[in-house]
């Protein structure tokens, strides 16, 4: 049996198409604000096939999609039940909300956790400053030796961007330097989250496209040294992949 699962999120569409509940086709594509003609898009250029269970879930945007949908918070416990591990908590590292979730010992989330809506430290913010610098995530992944973290304005992303130009007109930065700060920046705000929720050991999971740039997750294991972090294969998607299993029956 096939079934897909569609996470329409505040930057990104995330896919997952199962057969058999094994994942034969996952695409993650930025929507641009039109996320309905970038999941056509996804659809023409995988052949997804017609009259297939579907469930989608994420933003007011799936409301737009006529098919069922569900919380996202349903179908991050259902990812989860795919692992043979408890957790005491996931972190949803979004474009434009990072959320942490509590989860009992039976991998029911009870309780949830995020932050204001300022975009600094946030997914968007960051890939729009690597934009600026003319570069993408994947230039992000082996930076030149010598890079480290300076000191950025990280309360406002207003005077945050002005200080990555500041530093970098200086002369007092490189591009490599800009990314740890962010990444460091955004690490930080991870841990903050994870304090406010009282996790100081135990498991965590990391999920969301956030998850690509290997510096953060650096950073926040430095951060919090007694918390096992876990960056699950699917973590880029794991929404969508827990919609995707749901829709076996829900969709």
């Amino acid at each position: 049996m096939k079934t897909l699962g569609i996470n329409v999120g505040s930057s990104s569409v995330k896919v997952v198409l199962l057969e058999d509940k094994k994942i034969v086709l996952q695409k993650v594509l930025d929507h641009e604000g039109n996320f309905q003609e970038t999941l056509k898009q996804i659809f023409i250029e995988n052949n997804i096939p017609a009259g297939i269970n579907c469930l989608a879930t994420g933003t007011g945007g799936r409301y737009l999609l006529q098919m069922n949908n569900v919380i996202e918070s349903i179908c991050i416990e259902e990812s989860l039940k795919k692992y043979d591990y408890t957790v005491d908590a996931v972190v949803s590292l979004g474009g434009e909300d990072f959320v942490v979730y509590t989860i009992d010992p039976d991998g029911k989330i009870i309780n949830n956790h995020s932050g204001n809506k300022c975009a600094s430290g946030t997914g968007e913010f960051f890939k729009q400053q690597l934009g600026r610098m003319d570069m993408t995530l994947d230039d992000t992944q082996h930076l030149p030796e010598g890079c480290k973290v300076h000191p950025l304005s990280s309360r406002c992303s207003v005077f945050m961007k002005s200080d990555c130009t500041h530093k970098m007109n200086k002369g007092e930065a490189t591009k490599g330097d800009i990314v740890l700060s962010l990444s460091d920046v955004m690490a930080t705000k991870v841990v903050d989250f994870l304090k406010r929720a009282k996790i100081h050991q135990g498991k965590v999971v990391l999920a969301g496209g956030v998850t690509k740039n290997r510096y953060i997750t650096q950073f926040v294991k430095e951060k919090l040294p007694d918390v096992e972090f876990i960056v699950p294969e699917e973590a880029s998607y794991f929404e969508a992949y827990g919609a995707a299993l749901l829709a076996e029956n829900s969709g």
